[in-house]
């Protein structure tokens, strides 16, 4: 028995201790087309280098962008172009981290191939080869430099990189690992026959080698690293997860601007403005409109009795109802709705100048605008007939005839409709 009631507490406890735990939900903004699931929520269990669209019924939608209140937040711009444009996030880069797995796979690729350099020791024919073969190098890496300016041409001028990127980048990375490791070659020949076939090469044909050998491998290591350096990059782009635990808001806002890297100048057509609406956590607002209340004043008249020295005392036909205006505290669990439940609690001022306090359940409609309607209990002083007097009964109320009244604490009934007065409480992504 004591280790099943010990089970149960451990279940128990593991399963609030998952309701309670804190995830990081990860916004994913395609740049690339502006189809249906352009901007959706991942996942962030999933495996970044899926592709979002082809995962798309993994994906957490509904039917606008939501986050619990308790999830950190992050965003990743996927499918741009960051050889013609930078990504801002509400004005901030939003290259802070970057999965580069992917990248550093094909990178120890070319680390490998490079500690390949031969070390083995090369014949004289080979030595004696070299100034023809340092002019071929030389001629095929100006080819490379000029197929390298056209691809950066091509792919800095498309709004997106897509997949034909990728292979045309890894196949030119080949053909510039290949070129680099024939500039090693020559060198290592060069440094290695210089010793051993001194008298192979004229002297003038020795030193044009030994400049022409320095020169490809130079610009060959350059050409490799400026590759590298510029065309090995994710694109995927995050920002780092945001907390927003505890805020009394509506919604965390965001704007995806792109910026010309050419001239530095913002492409405003691209800027688009989105929200992500809180759900779950206590909301609380202030609205304020117009009450009906159950709760007012008691007035009588008199009229002239039977017995000539006593006055008969006639309740007045008020209604049932009593206008009022006032405003509320609402108060309600934030759900990802059109119509939201709250509990009310707030002041209301009758025709007759009387403060009544309300406490109610309302219903919220609205997302950007709302209207709440209300109903509940009301409490407040009003004016009833001192006890002893009776509507209908006949009394001597001396010669002021002023009808004997006491002031009373009462409770009554409320309908109400009001205007939130807070207007969509957004903070800014960053």
């Amino acid at each position: 028995m004591k280790t099943l009631i010990k089970s149960i507490v451990i279940c128990v406890f593991a399963f609030s201790t998952s309701l309670m735990a804190q995830h990081t939900k990860v916004l994913t903004v395609d740049l690339s087309s502006p189809d249906k699931d352009a901007v959706i929520f991942e996942d962030n269990r999933m495996n970044n280098s899926q592709n979002p669209k082809t995962e798309i019924n993994d994906k957490c939608k509904s039917k606008w962008l939501s986050v619990r209140s308790g999830d950190l937040i992050a965003m990743k711009l996927v499918n741009g172009n960051p050889l013609k444009y930078n990504y801002r996030v509400n004005g901030a880069p939003v290259t802070l981290f970057m999965n580069t797995e992917g990248i550093n796979a094909l990178k120890i690729g070319a680390e490998e191939k490079a500690a390949e350099v031969p070390k083995e020791e090369y014949d004289e024919p080979t030595y004696k080869e070299l100034p023809a073969k340092n002019i071929e190098l030389k001629e095929n890496l100006e080819k490379l430099d000029l197929s390298i300016d056209k691809f950066e041409l091509i792919y800095s001028n498309k709004e997106s990189l897509g997949n034909d990127f990728v292979k045309e980048r890894d196949l030119l990375f080949d053909l510039v690992k290949n070129l680099h490791y024939e500039a090693e070659k020559n060198k290592s020949c060069f440094e290695a026959g210089e010793k051993k076939y001194p008298k192979s090469l004229s002297d003038d044909a020795r030193e044009k080698a030994r400049v022409d050998v320095k020169f490809n491998f130079d610009k060959a290591t350059a050409i490799l690293s400026n590759f590298e350096g510029k065309f090995f990059f994710s694109n995927e782009f995050y920002t780092l997860p945001m907390e927003q635990q505890g805020k009394n808001i509506d919604a965390i806002e965001f704007t995806v601007k792109r910026i010309n890297k050419t001239n530095n100048s913002e492409d405003e057509n691209f800027s688009s403005k989105y929200k992500v609406w809180i759900t779950g956590g206590l909301k609380i607002d202030i609205s304020a409109g117009i009450f009906l209340t159950s709760l007012f004043d008691d007035v009588y008249e008199t009229k002239d009795g039977t017995d000539a020295a006593k006055k008969m005392i006639l309740k007045k036909n008020a209604g049932k109802y009593d206008f009022a205006v006032g405003s509320t505290i609402n108060t309600g669990f934030r759900i990802n709705s059109w119509v939201q439940p709250n509990l009310n609690f707030g002041f209301i001022f009758t025709q007759n100048q009387k403060f009544q306090l309300a406490l109610g359940l309302g219903l919220v409609l609205g997302k950007e605008e709302r209207w709440i309607l209300s109903g509940g209990l009301t409490m407040g002083v009003v004016d009833r007939l001192r006890e002893g007097y009776n509507n209908g009964g006949q009394y001597n109320l001396g010669n002021d005839g002023q009808i004997p009244m006491v002031k009373q604490f009462k409770f009554g009934h409320f309908f109400g409709i009001t205007y939130n007065l807070s207007k969509v409480n957004t903070i800014s992504f960053k």
